[in-house]
């Protein structure tokens, strides 16, 4: 695994997304299994949350299993890849406000913020729904093997009930948030469906 540079922080990270702009084939892998597991949660939770409708709820909790998982995969390529910590470091260095209010100022203005992993609005997105995602997942993941009997946790089945009723509607809004800027960077033809060319790149 590569060390950081420590003096300046991100520094190998950003040359790293500068030369390698393009989301590798492991990157589009995950990206894809997230598009998949996430969007087949938030839509089973929603129709839980607002309609009562279970109908799905054995699928949902097999799916939820799965994206538990996944997401450990997730957060070990991007901890244990130069890449995948230069997308993080995009998400979340402190460093990046200033462009993040310059994003929100030309949206303001009618410009879109600059698309793919790149410091700004975008990035923060992502890494917000990233996070919120991952918490709410890990949460229920804990009150399910608590309700099975395989760990015991006090509060466990209490946090993971809240933290669906609660993170549900927003991490549905961050992806309907998510999802309509993609289209719009489409619309311009940004090349941003690559992302899921996962049969091309190294």
């Amino acid at each position: 695994m590569a060390v950081l540079s420590s003096t300046h922080p991100g520094t190998r990270e950003e040359r790293s997304l500068r030369e390698d702009g393009a989301y590798p084939r492991w990157a589009k892998i995950l990206h894809m299994g997230l598009v998949l597991a996430v969007t087949f949660e938030l839509y089973n939770s929603l129709a839980a949350l607002w309609f009562a409708n279970f109908q799905w709820f054995p699928l949902h909790v097999a799916t939820g299993i799965f994206l538990t998982f996944w997401l450990v995969l997730c957060w070990a390529f991007y901890l244990g890849t130069l890449w995948g910590r230069a997308l993080l470091w995009s998400w979340f260095f402190p460093a990046h406000l200033p462009a993040i209010i310059r994003d929100l100022r030309a949206l303001f203005l009618g410009r879109l913020p600059a698309a793919g992993p790149v410091p700004g609005l975008s990035s923060l997105w992502q890494g917000v729904f990233f996070l919120g995602v991952s918490f709410v997942t890990f949460t229920g993941f804990a009150a399910w093997l608590v309700l099975e009997g395989y760990i015991s946790w006090p509060g466990a089945t209490h946090l993971g009930l809240h933290a669906m009723r609660l993170g549900t509607p927003l991490l549905a809004y961050l992806w309907f948030g998510h999802g309509f800027m993609a289209f719009f960077h489409a619309l311009r033809r940004q090349p941003l469906w690559g992302i899921f060319a996962f049969w091309r790149g190294a």
